[in-house]
């Protein structure tokens, strides 16, 4: 009997023993968030213990792998409150950290950080504190804050405390198992891991579906830039807040014509969320706007109107406000209360596709910028002055050789430069406002370009394209108020007029004062089908001494038509200096497959023959002079 009852003791403390077993493995530690602690170089993992009894500090070892340079380690008895964390790094030795549940039978989470190539893991140390771990990354933090980003057409980031989360799901990084210092199925069981975590991959367009945030009170989403007030000036918009405003690139919406900018990194103080803005109160014209909270952390701003090509986004040199004004409309002695120099410029090759170029001013600089398809714009709006030989000598064998400079009215520089449409441009301002950054990568196609025969129809004979220069919000040269863009549409219509009564077949690429980028413009003349290509533009020099006319040529078969264009030119138009023929790649004439030339027919930069240039005398001889020129060489090759 004794022993029925020491076997029933014995059962009883077995069966108490491997209950509270059971019942400790029932509450596994409960890991709450990730944070990571930019300037220190720490990430934290919070957990939270409901188990009474002190737990011994578990024993923490992390396991290096390779291709790509990263680390795990594994909690254990642990459950992942939320499902997985990605924080996804820009600028920093660390790429990527995430966290997930690893196993539910045991439990484990797993934590991995994945870190640039050379950046040395076997410095990473991991600390258990109370419930918390760390692990301390050991190198050395240097902030560069000269340059923020003001224009940015990269992916969108969330801005979190110093790190950058994207919203956009992460693809699978392609692994050689035979680099791996681990277990042969580890990156299996991590990807396992991640892909059977209970919070799907994001598609960034909701606050709720964005992978790898942490909304806990320690780590609150927060924005670069605040709006919390407009006002309408000069028949404009200005938005201003504080924080550091950027923009991306701007884009047009028909019926009815808009003009669309957005502000990523920015909130909108709900008070002015939505409100329709008449940007004329005088009623001088029925342009409205609107700002609005496109995306949780993207602003809009719309401008409804007529012309909505002519709105430019202005930036201040503070980078706390932005000027969306119709460029018609400005009043450059208002923008502007100081006046500034370009001092030098910089250029540096980053990679084989990335190329920088830093201008330097002598003050802080106002500026605008405009982005086509084939082009980047800016606008200086205050710079009066540059070098521009140490210019030509600094951009001549780099990314930006094809970078133009031409002066705008009374005070100012337009800059500009041809780029494709899949180039990424960036841009950045420093905190003095007295330099601008401009990065741009060039853009890559997932499948290789196959260059294909281009089927044209035939050449019609007698047909010429005629190219008046500039257009719409696009001025080319101004001084004293006069535009390039209006002597170059008034001379071309009288060369239109002219070649007409002769018999000769014309198309314009505009009749009107409309814009049309370098490439449509190409577009439009491959499409005619002409012999060739008459481009006709107004000189301009930051010096006002050059007078005369030059006439450019490109591909060898536009050289004769230059020769007899320019000839013609110099007989009619006495009175200007003959500058001669040049050898230039103008995209216009670079990118036409038939004879093309590009005529420019006298300096506005020259008070003397600026004031000659507009006189209805110079004008026709110009036109006169030009017409013939092209009659003598379709003539010539037996065209009529």
């Amino acid at each position: 009997m004794k022993k029925i009852l020491l076997f029933i003791t014995l059962f009883i403390l077995f069966i108490k023993t491997l209950c509270l077993s059971c019942f400790a493995q029932a509450e596994p530690l409960k890991v709450m968030s990730m944070h990571y602690d930019d300037s220190s170089a720490l990430v934290y993992v919070t957990t939270k213990d409901n188990t009474p009894e002190e737990r011994t500090p578990q024993s923490l070892k992390f396991v290096r792998l390779e291709a790509p340079n990263r680390i795990y380690f594994d909690i254990n008895n642990a459950v992942l409150i939320g499902g997985k964390q990605q924080l996804t790094f820009e600028k920093s030795p660390i790429k990527e950290i995430r966290l997930a549940q690893f196993e539910t039978d045991p439990y484990i989470v797993r934590a991995v950080i994945t870190f640039e190539e050379d950046f040395d893991s076997s410095k990473v140390e991991l600390i258990s504190i109370g419930n918390n771990i760390i692990a301390k990354l050991n190198y050395p933090q240097i902030a560069n804050d000269y340059f923020h980003c003001i224009y940015n057409e990269a992916p969108k980031s969330l801005r979190y405390n110093g790190i950058s989360v994207f919203s956009q799901a992460l693809e699978r990084t392609p692994v050689s198992t035979e680099q791996i210092k681990a277990p042969q199925n580890v990156m299996d069981e991590i990807e396992k891991a991640f892909e059977n975590s209970t919070l799907a991959n994001s598609n960034g367009k909701t606050y709720e579906s964005v992978v790898s945030v942490d909304v806990s009170s320690n780590l609150k989403l927060r924005t670069e830039y605040f709006i919390n007030r407009y006002l309408t000036k000069n028949g404009g918009l200005l938005v201003s807040g504080f924080g550091q405003l950027s923009t991306t690139k701007m884009f047009y919406l028909d019926s009815p014509k808009r003009a669309v900018i957005d502000l990523p990194n920015t909130y909108l103080d709900k008070k002015i969320r939505n409100t329709e803005i008449n940007l004329c109160p005088d009623g001088s014209c029925n342009d409205t706007a609107k700002i609005g909270q496109f995306e949780y952390n993207t602003a809009r701003i719309v401008v409804t109107s007529e012309k909505a090509e002519k709105y430019l986004p202005i930036y201040s040199q503070d980078s706390q406000s932005l000027f969306f004004v119709d460029s018609d409309k400005l009043n450059h002695t208002s923008l502007v209360t100081n006046v500034s120099n370009i001092n030098k410029a910089f250029v540096r090759r980053i990679d084989s596709r990335t190329n920088e170029l830093i201008l330097s001013f002598s003050s802080p600089v106002v500026h605008s910028i405009l982005r086509t398809n084939n082009s980047l714009n800016l606008f200086l709006f205050n710079v009066q002055s540059y070098n521009e030989q140490d210019m030509i000598k600094t951009l001549a064998s780099s990314f930006y050789k094809q970078f133009t400079l031409s002066l705008l009215p009374k005070i100012g520089v337009k800059a500009a430069l041809p780029i494709n449409k899949t180039d990424i441009v960036k841009i950045e301002q420093s905190v003095d406002a007295k330099a601008i950054k401009i990065t741009i990568t060039r853009g890559t196609s997932s499948e290789p370009k196959i260059e294909k025969p281009i089927k044209r129809p035939p050449v019609i004979k007698n047909k010429i394209i005629l190219d008046a220069g500039h257009g719409g919000s696009d001025y080319g040269a101004i001084k004293e108020g006069i535009n390039e863009k209006d002597i170059t549409l008034d001379v071309t219509q009288r060369v239109n007029a002219i070649l007409n009564a002769k018999g000769y077949k014309t198309a314009l690429t505009r009749r009107d004062d409309s814009y049309l980028s370098l490439e449509e413009r190409v577009d439009f003349s491959e499409n005619e089908s002409p012999e060739i290509f008459i481009s006709i533009h107004v000189n301009s020099a930051v010096s006002s001494d050059p007078t005369g006319i030059e006439t450019h040529w490109y591909h060898d078969s536009g050289k004769n038509l230059a020769e007899i264009v320019h000839k013609h030119l110099i007989k009619e138009v006495r009175s200007a200096k003959d500058r001669g023929l040049f050898k230039s790649k103008f995209y216009v004439i670079n990118h036409s497959t038939v004879p093309a030339i590009l005529c420019e027919i006298g300096f506005l930069s020259n008070d003397s023959e600026r004031n000659d240039l507009i006189t209805e005398s110079r004008k026709q001889k110009t036109a006169k002079a030009i017409a013939e020129g092209i009659i003598e060489y379709l003539q010539s090759k037996g065209s009529k």
